[in-house]
């Protein structure tokens, strides 16, 4: 029975199970030091570090570390940018015996110092202790006359690795303790299943904060490979691709979100993917068969689908994509789980659920995370006993994602099993919505949430990026597949999706629901104001822009003005560089800042656009009554 429960009863990786020994990333980091020296372990804009010099510099770290009260199963904050000093510093900690609480140096005060009191952090490595923790700034240690040999004790496999906090129902967040066992596991196995070997060169473009940064470092330090670290911010595709040129990259891990832009920024502007790329990862979000579809017309870069949880030390299950090969349905398929990994499909009562049907994913084995600490409660309610492995203390992990078994054997998610909210007395979830609004051909992207409303009480707003299709289709479209409490009120059209630091959809950016259109306060003038109105109007899909409208507040956002900027671009005969639009973030400003800038179009190209731009205005209208 064991056999028909899990994702594939054939392992889609090599196992990479070792001889029992206890061994950590530390210590299989150490040996990779000594057997490859010289090999070029982190890449980022101060140039190259060898592995014999990282091992070294996290080795006088850890050092210092210890001597500060560093020590098993207390935990060390790290709040660094991408980069050496990060790498390093991790890695410090883990050899110091501790585990680390990675912190987003950009995070708000107030949310840091909840973090770092929650965790009982005393040591901080990084600028900002903030008096919360004892500040060890690299940029203010002198460390190299300190030993650099390895420390003569490794971590226990059952000790604490790291600390990551995730969003929690009660609206606090709540922390996930992952053991040195699970994180060794993790590397060993995803390094096998990606084929990582000394000759790659693998992106690190998670955030600092997010625990897929650990998927981007740790396999790719055992195989002998090279971190190549991503400055700033997120880019642009075509500043991604330049990056992934210039540093040779030959695997890169990319949110979902990420890759679905780049895929139509490269469908929009034809051009070739990076030649070195080998194989592209994808994963934090459900994938579509159209992304995949579009990049296959662009390219023959193999892709895996990833998919996993903080919980289950970040990737669980895997399913590769052949050039050319396009699963049936919507959905990319999350595949089958990693060796030494179990996933069951359960109902309420954890009996199994026949095949094709939906059910609960639980997953189990060396991948799973020690629990919440703190919150033994919730640690009991997530983490079950294992009833199919037969391991005296076994557990399983009910993720509350919904899935259903294909017949090929592999899984494809659905959605969430919570988060539901009634509408007018009826249970309505949301991921169920957005799964119906995205099955509709010309939806890309649909996230469905549920708003206080001061007549409704409780309505349904639904974001889509819809290419060519009207609201008044969406909502026909739900509403011959929902009962009408399911059908949302108000809906938003956007170009795309925002998105998080990390890549994923950000909520907080998602912009309120469409009210009735009324005149805007100061109309933008004719000639270039009025050309760039009607390029936001396009851009932001609503129907009226004013002068002083600032184009950040109207839900414009970071991947919208790459789109701006190329229209602007167009319209205008000449370069219209990104930082203008940031400065001068209204139409009034940003006109009259372009109109000293240069030229511009001649007098007839800017009547003729006007007078296109103002047709596609009123059709828009016509079709959407405003709504964005």
């Amino acid at each position: 029975m064991e056999a028909d429960l899990m994702g594939s009863s054939t392992p889609a990786v090599p196992d990479v199970e070792h001889d029992g020994t206890d061994l950590s990333v530390p210590r299989l980091f150490e040996e990779r030091a000594r057997i490859t020296p010289e090999a070029v372990a982190v890449s980022d804009a101060a140039g190259p570090v060898t592995y014999a010099e990282l091992n070294a510099a996290a080795n006088r770290l850890a050092g210092l570390l210890v001597e500060r009260g560093a020590r098993p199963e207390s935990v060390v904050a790290v709040s660094l940018p991408r980069g050496r000093e990060l790498v390093t510093a991790v890695l410090a900690v883990l050899k110091s015996g501790a585990g680390y609480l990675p912190l987003d140096p950009a995070l708000p005060a107030e949310r840091r110092a909840y973090l770092l009191e929650t965790a009982g952090v005393r040591l901080l490595v990084g600028p900002g202790g903030d008096g919360l923790a004892e500040e060890l700034d690299p940029a203010h240690l002198d460390l190299v006359s300190r030993p650099d040999a390895n420390p003569a004790q490794a971590p226990s496999a059952d000790d604490l690795a790291y600390l990551i906090f995730t969003s929690g129902s009660t609206g606090r967040p709540k922390p996930v303790a992952v053991t040195h066992r699970s994180l060794a596991h993790h590397a060993r196995a995803v390094g096998a299943s990606f084929g990582l070997t000394g000759a790659d060169r693998v992106l690190q473009f998670a955030n600092p904060g997010f625990d897929v940064f650990g998927e981007e470092v740790y396999p790719t330090l055992l195989a002998g490979a090279t971190v190549a670290v991503l400055p700033g911010q997120v880019p642009t595709p075509t500043e991604l691709e330049a990056f992934l040129r210039r540093e040779r990259v030959t695997v890169a891990n990319l949110p979902t979100p990420y890759w679905d832009q780049w895929v139509q920024d490269l469908l929009a502007q034809p051009r070739a993917v990076p030649e070195t790329l080998r194989l592209l990862v994808v994963g934090s979000d459900a994938g579509h068969t159209r992304t995949l579809d579009g990049w296959w017309s662009r390219c023959r870069v193999p892709v895996r689908n990833a998919y996993g949880l903080t919980e289950t030390t970040i990737t669980a299950t895997v399913h590769a994509l052949d050039p050319g090969q396009l699963p049936e349905g919507d959905r990319l398929p999350i595949g089958g789980p990693l060796p030494g990994t179990e996933a069951y499909l359960l109902d309420e009562d954890l009996a199994p659920v026949p095949d094709g049907t939906p059910g609960e994913l639980h997953l189990g084995g060396a991948l799973l995370a020690r629990g919440y600490p703190g919150h033994p409660g919730l640690t009991a309610e997530r983490f079950v006993p294992d009833p199919f492995g037969g391991r005296p203390g076994a557990r399983i992990y009910r993720t509350g994602d919904v899935a259903r078994r294909l017949p090929d054997g592999g899984l494809e998610f659905l959605g969430r099993s919570d988060d539901q909210v009634k509408i007018r007395g009826q249970r309505v979830e949301p991921a169920e919505i957005g799964a119906v609004l995205r099955a509709h051909p010309a939806v890309r992207q649909a996230h469905v949430r549920a708003v206080d409303d001061a007549v409704a009480g409780k309505a349904l707003v639904a974001y889509a990026v819809a290419d060519g299709a009207s609201v008044a289709e969406l909502r026909a479209h739900l509403a011959r597949r929902l009962p009408p409490a399911l059908v949302p009120a108000s809906y938003v059209l956007l170009d795309e999706l925002p998105l998080t630091a990390n890549g994923k959809i950000d909520l907080r950016a998602l912009p309120a629901p469409p009210v009735p259109p009324t005149a805007p306060a100061a109309a933008p003038a004719d000639g270039l104001e009025q050309q760039i109105a009607e390029i936001w109007c396009e851009v932001l899909k609503t129907g009226q822009v004013g002068a002083d409208d600032s184009f950040f507040e109207i839900g414009g956002h970071s991947l919208l003005l790459v789109q701006v900027q190329r229209r602007l671009s167009q319209v205008l005969g000449r370069a219209v560089p990104g930082v203008a639009l940031f400065s001068y973030p209204t139409v009034r400003k940003l006109a009259a800042h372009l109109g000293t800038d240069g030229p511009g179009a001649a007098p007839q190209d800017r009547a003729d656009e006007r007078d296109a731009g103002r047709a596609r205005l009123a059709q828009r209208r016509a079709r959407t009554g405003g709504a964005r």
